[in-house]
């Protein structure tokens, strides 16, 4: 058994520890699958690891990644990534199937995939459809 430099009160406090993540900017990957700002994220990353943020939450948007059906571009998240883990950081890599933005004050706009989009016109039965019938095209509908 190995016995930890840490008195009883110490080793009580750390039991109950809960990481802290903090959420990176939903911009941070751009619409265009581009790493943005990376001086600015790596400054912001070293201030969360000496304010003792154990890691970052990013979202992964799904009309970023998978523009084409079965054709993934990972290349601006992999440069994110390594970034967060250069800085000592964890990461909570977050798939987000659904669209970003459209709401007044949203800044960031990644709608889902367009040729999802395109299928929806033909069968816009696989977009959300709420009980009253109104279609939501930002995310789809759960498989029956």
């Amino acid at each position: 058994m190995q016995v930890l430099p840490f008195t009883d009160k110490e080793n009580a406090a750390l039991a109950n520890y809960v990481p802290v993540y903090v959420m990176l900017p939903l911009g941070v990957i751009t619409s265009d699958n581009e790493f943005e700002k990376p001086r600015v994220l790596r400054k912001q990353l070293k201030k969360l690891k000496k304010a003792g943020v154990d890691g970052v939450m990013v979202d992964v948007w799904w009309g970023i990644i998978e523009t084409k059906p079965k054709s993934y571009d990972w290349i601006a998240y992999r440069k994110a990534f390594q970034m967060v883990k250069e800085e000592g950081l964890r990461l909570q890599a977050i798939m987000s199937f659904h669209q970003c933005g459209g709401n007044v004050g949203d800044v960031v706009f990644i709608p889902i995939p367009q040729w999802v989009r395109d299928v929806g016109e033909y069968d816009p039965d696989i977009f959300y459809t709420n009980r009253k019938g109104t279609r939501n095209q930002e995310y789809l509908s759960a498989l029956e």
